[in-house]
């Protein structure tokens, strides 16, 4: 059966979601996680490349991103991506064949309604799946770049201040918000799992199309 093809236009705000073939682990070492991260950072600077992150966390066999397109698509951003990390990944684990499972997911998202639960549920992996207590005991997801000393700077953080300023929170408040997900954090695997492919409201939706449906019709004109 054909795959659908993927709702894409400007300024599109995703969560994106992929994982290791059977689940199989697509960071061994921490040189891996820093590589990935690293290309992140190289793909954010390269004009053909352009987006902004506002979170993320690579865990032993996915990670998951909150990311913003420009110009570019989001399938552009990840193959390059994706396509880069696996080869780095096989020549040095001397190995052949497929990384990831499938194609990557990818959710259309409303950034203002979307973004603080989606990034609470986000950096909760960590906890969620046992790997620490705490978050800043994790040193692989966006958390770090907000809170302690990263090992890579990958977030905007204009943006993402800006963001939270919608929200009307503090970088103080928006802690304690994400230490209270702990609590509902089965709610939240829930709440934001891949189970449709646009996340806002009914008008949030009907303009995707629209606008989706708008650069198609330029692209072949």
């Amino acid at each position: 059966m054909p795959r659908g093809a993927r709702i894409s236009f400007e300024n599109a705000f995703f969560h994106i979601f992929n994982r290791g073939l059977n689940k199989q682990k697509i960071f061994i070492d921490n040189q891996d996680y820093v590589t990935f991260l690293k290309r992140l950072v190289i793909l954010k600077k390269d004009k053909e490349f352009d987006h902004s992150i506002y979170a993320y966390v690579l865990m032993p066999n996915h990670f998951h991103l909150l990311i913003q397109t420009r110009k570019n698509s989001i399938s552009q951003i990840m193959t390059s991506l994706l396509t880069s990390y696996s080869m780095y990944f096989n020549r040095k684990y001397e190995r052949i064949g497929i990384l990831f499972q499938n194609r990557f997911k990818s959710k259309l998202c409303d950034k203002e309604t979307y973004f603080l639960g989606a990034s609470r549920y986000i950096l909760l992996n960590p906890i969620e799946a046992g790997l620490v207590k705490n978050l800043i005991d994790y040193p692989w997801s966006s958390y770090m770049e907000l809170y302690n000393r990263p090992r890579v700077r990958v977030i905007d953080d204009r943006e993402l201040e800006e963001m939270l300023n919608f929200c009307r929170m503090n970088k103080s408040e928006y802690h304690q918000f994400l230490y209270q997900g702990v609590k509902i954090v089965d709610d939240l695997k829930k709440d934001y799992a891949f189970d449709r492919d646009i996340a806002g409201t009914s008008v949030f939706n009907t303009l995707s199309q629209k606008k989706y449906l708008r650069r198609k019709s330029l692209k072949t004109v």
